[in-house]
């Protein structure tokens, strides 16, 4: 039965082979039933495999497969392939070889990506409702909303046309990270949260749809001008057209001062697929 088994993970790896591509080694042995967020690899010589692609690894001449996500970008020299949280059911022994798929290879060749960013500056508010961008000084946050805006809750129609940075495009991307920075010339307990929502567009009408949070993210007050927070997250939230971006402001610690001044800029990178 083990010569059965060990022809048949050949066979096996010969089809893997042919669809899939062997871009990496690992170079320490990984024990079944542990749990492990990392793969220790020999360095790794080929081209950027970004956060979120699908690897397999494979021991040679066996029927055991794992599937893993990188958590991760991996890069040129890097000796390391960060994954999110697995527990493999067989040992992986050194100089594994670890194969990405040829199917998402076509998928990357088609994969555009584009940015868009926005500065961003507050102040003169003394109240922690969230405050919407100016559009006569589309920069400033001084619209008051008159709420702390709820995720999943219908707001007037116009937000799209009055407070909206941009309208989501028909090939319906997807946004895939968003990075902050951010300043403030507050003190202790002034912190604020900037939030990026997503709103449908009820065209030619007057009802109100619903608004949706893509990302919220607070920021400490320190106490200090020149600290810059740097943030970026992952969001990988797909995009549907007759849809709009809205960004958000609300100062969400225990004080708020009207003279204080926040700075910043929001950086949005989108992908989209163009055969």
């Amino acid at each position: 039965m083990a010569n059965i088994d060990q022809y048949s993970g050949m066979l096996q790896e010969i089809y893997a082979e042919r669809g899939q591509l062997v871009f990496a080694q690992s170079s320490v042995a990984i024990s079944s039933g542990s749990t492990n967020t990392r793969i220790t690899i020999y360095p790794y010589a080929g081209p950027f495999i970004p956060k979120g692609a699908r690897v397999l690894v494979k021991p040679r001449f066996t029927n055991n497969t794992l599937a893993v996500t990188l958590e991760d970008d991996l890069d040129t020299a890097d000796t390391t392939i960060v994954t999110e949280s697995f527990v493999p059911t067989f040992d992986i022994p050194a100089k594994t070889n670890i194969y990405f798929n040829n199917f998402d290879l076509v998928s990357f060749a088609n994969k555009r990506f584009y940015t868009k960013s926005f500065q961003i500056f507050e102040t003169g508010n003394a109240h922690n409702n969230d405050l919407l961008l100016d559009p006569s000084a589309p920069s400033q946050f001084t619209i008051n909303s008159g709420v702390t805006l709820t995720d999943s809750t219908a707001y007037a129609n116009d937000f799209a046309s009055s407070f909206s940075v941009m309208n989501v495009p028909s090939f319906k991307p997807v946004l895939e990270r968003i990075i902050y920075t951010t300043s403030s010339d507050g003190g202790t307990n002034e912190d604020w949260t900037l939030s990026v929502w997503k709103k449908s567009i009820n065209k030619n009408s007057n009802t109100a749809p619903t608004i949706n949070i893509i990302d919220s993210q607070e920021f400490i007050a320190q106490n200090d001008s020149n600290y810059v927070h740097y943030v970026e997250n992952f969001v990988a939230d797909r995009l549907t057209e007759d849809s709009a971006i809205i960004l958000s402001f609300k100062k969400s610690g225990s004080s708020q001062v009207s003279s204080t001044k926040h700075y910043g800029q929001i950086t949005l990178i989108f992908s989209y697929y163009d055969a």
